[in-house]
């Protein structure tokens, strides 16, 4: 790996006596030091933070402010001035874990799609939860999610998607944050980590929460120079920039509309005044009546002054619109899924919920947040869906995720799932029965070849049905069995050609993983008499029929986090070269013939290693194939197993497979010509 340039950004106001520790455990970091940039900006402090930085920290590139400019300004300043590709942003009353920066760039390195991640933000101790996701509101407001529960009650360990992320502990691509417009400097401060996050997912990109990446934060250790009402004004009037700028031109008119009358809704949960009886205009009052002058509080004064700011500077924002409505690449139905939380009421006041539930229903809000397409899709799969996957197992979690953006989706498993739910729920099923009562409530179903033939309830749902025939398992068989007798071949060729003409039979549409499988599925399809004019009238390329979803790759360049086999396994050392099968040993495979030419290597050279990466499947219905104790015995015959040759007898993680192929030096799968 070629580590990229970082440059961390620190905001500092009156933050001497945090600054310490923060920059140490900065220094402690695990990630080369010649790669990375620290930068403070000092928004005119007045405890000699600047001083300090000078004696101590005299490789800090320190910029000084006069006075507070917020932190979005000073931020894009660091960011303007960096060096580095990636730019991390970094809270002043913070000190980070070794591994914090390596983990939030790993899901998104020279990813061009996930541009952003966040970290996990614990409090300084490490024992109560601060930052593990975020959700927002209808009306711009951002919410943290598990804020203050202990630590062993959370259960934040995967990656996922976002709206957002901690403004004081992400990192960006440094282009995409200038390109983009950095954060809003009108926000001045709070909540513009929201805005920015939702322009990114607005302008095509994503967020991704880093849960290995870990900051520990004295929870507003700096930021307590706000009085609660200037808190207020800032969140009610950055939150109207906010829905200004980004709803689409569809959703606009009647979102922001809501959010002008819930902002008067709050007003009036602070400000009691009995308007019924002053402007009761029934009955002659004498002056005695009047009420005279009305004195409105702070508290909801900042409400109503953050809506005239919103007016005064209608023109800036009508401009900032503009220029993000025209580079919009997702729709708001496309991002919504990811928002969660869209209907959190601010005010816990009963009235307040009440008013706005009317509102809500009212106006059609409640519509603008609805799935584009209101169908549950189920995606069922027979394989195990676990830390260790299959290629079968992976294909669907990955349906799932992608499919989850535009669509309510169910992924059904036949184990119990550990993995955190996503985008999309995940559901086991023990048999037939179960996954019956699961198909009753979905609109369609996509699922294996084989499972489809596996589960009867399927068959008979009568849902539309999507069948993936990636595995052409008619062709596999022939490989597999061919050391049984003739008879049992045929028999067991027989099956599974019924079992494959059903499924083409009852399959609505089909997806398979190459150009050269659809031919191969297109001439079944035609013998079956699936090819016809009808067919042909409805789409003469008859990708209505039959279409190609490859196999794919994730978007981001992978990192390598650990080292896992170069001076790690007994026998292959640091500066070897090591050949990598990237997966299990199956009958189909030709594994024999790598292994007699990984003896004739031997006898020239010693520093060639053969690994393989897998030899038990990680679900427990995968029969052994006699190829595995073949191939293990054969190394050992040759003398060159644990020399030359090595075996994982397990699995290797879903997400530890990087860390394997970026430490060999050459992939290999070797096959007879068949």
């Amino acid at each position: 790996l070629t580590y990229p340039q970082i440059s961390i950004s620190i905001v500092n106001l009156n933050g001497k006596d945090y600054l310490g520790q923060c920059l140490d455990s900065i220094k402690n970091l695990n990630y080369p030091e010649d790669k990375l940039e620290t930068i403070v900006i000092d928004n005119g402090s007045s405890d000699d933070s600047v001083n300090f930085i000078k004696s101590n920290y005299p490789l800090v590139k320190l910029i000084s402010n006069d006075k507070n400019m917020g932190f979005a300004f000073a931020n894009n300043q660091a960011a303007k001035a960096a060096n580095g590709d990636y730019i991390a942003f970094l809270n002043n009353d913070t000190r980070v874990d070794k591994n914090w920066l390596i983990e939030l760039l790993r899901p998104i390195y020279k990813n061009k799609e996930v541009v952003a991640s966040g970290s996990k933000v614990l409090s300084i101790d490490g024992k109560n939860i601060d930052f593990v996701g975020g959700m927002i509101n209808f009306e711009g407001k951002g919410f943290q999610i598990d804020y203050g529960i202990p630590v062993e009650k959370g259960n934040y360990s995967q990656y996922r998607y976002l709206p957002f992320v901690n403004g004081g502990a992400m990192l960006v691509d440094r282009k995409i944050f200038l390109d983009t417009g950095g954060f809003d400097e009108d926000f001045f401060a709070y909540y513009e980590d929201v805005d920015f996050g939702w322009r990114l997912w607005v302008l095509g990109y994503k967020i991704v929460f880093a849960p290995e990446s870990v900051v520990y934060h004295h929870h507003h250790g700096t930021s307590k120079i706000f009085s609660e009402d200037k808190l207020r004004f800032l969140k009610e009037r950055n939150s109207l920039y906010s829905v200004f700028k980004n709803y689409d031109d569809k959703n606009l008119a009647k979102v922001f509309s809501g959010t002008l009358a819930n902002i008067f809704n709050r007003i009036f949960v602070d400000f009691k005044f009995d308007y019924k009886s002053y402007y009761d205009l029934s009955t002659e009052r004498s002056k005695d009546a009047e009420t005279g002058d009305q004195k409105i509080s702070k508290e909801p004064l900042s409400s109503l002054m953050a809506a005239r700011n919103f007016f005064d500077d209608l023109p800036k924002l009508i401009e900032k619109r503009e220029r993000i409505q025209s580079r919009r690449k997702r729709d708001d139905k496309a991002l919504f899924t990811y928002f969660k939380g869209q209907f959190l009421a601010v005010s816990p006041d009963r009235q307040y919920q009440k008013n706005q539930i009317d509102m809500l229903k009212s106006l059609g809000i409640y519509k603008v947040f609805e799935k584009e397409i209101k169908r549950t899709l189920l995606i069922i799969s027979s394989e195990v869906v676990s830390k260790e996957m299959a290629g079968p197992a992976i294909r669907v979690w990955n349906f799932a995720k992608v499919l989850a953006e535009h669509m309510n989706v169910i992924l059904a498993a036949p184990n119990k799932v550990s993995l955190q739910e996503q985008e999309f729920k995940i559901i086991q099923f023990r048999n037939d029965a179960e996954l019956k009562e699961i198909i009753k409530d979905v609109d369609i179903i996509l699922t294996g070849g084989m499972t489809f033939s596996k589960y009867g309830s399927i068959k008979k749902s009568g849902k539309y049905l999507i069948i993936d025939i990636y595995d052409p398992y008619n062709l596999a068989t022939l490989a597999e069995y061919e050391d049984e007798p003739i008879k049992k071949r045929l028999e067991i060729h027989k099956s599974i050609y019924y079992i494959f003409n059903e499924q083409l039979h009852y399959g609505d549409f089909f997806i398979c993983a190459s150009e050269r499988q659809r031919d191969f599925w297109l001439g079944m399809l035609a013998a079956l008499n699936r090819v016809n004019p009808y067919s042909y009238n409805e789409d003469p390329t008859l990708k209505k029929m039959i279409d190609v979803v490859p196999f794919g790759l994730p978007t981001n360049k992978p990192i390598h986090t650990r080292e896992v086999l170069k001076g790690q396994i007994d026998g292959i050392g640091k500066d070897d070269f090591v050949i990598i099968w990237g997966g299990g040993i199956y009958n189909w495979f030709d594994p024999l013939t790598l292994i007699k030419s990984m003896a004739r290597i031997a006898e020239i050279r010693d520093d060639i290693k053969l690994f393989f990466m897998g030899v038990k499947h990680p679900n427990p219905q995968v029969r052994e194939l006699r190829l595995v104790n073949d191939t293990i015995d054969l190394a050992k015959k040759l003398n060159i197993f644990g020399k030359n040759v090595f075996f994982n007898y397990g699995w290797v993680e879903y997400n530890e497979r990087q860390n394997y192929l970026l430490e060999s030096d050459v992939g290999i799968i070797t096959h007879p010509a068949h």
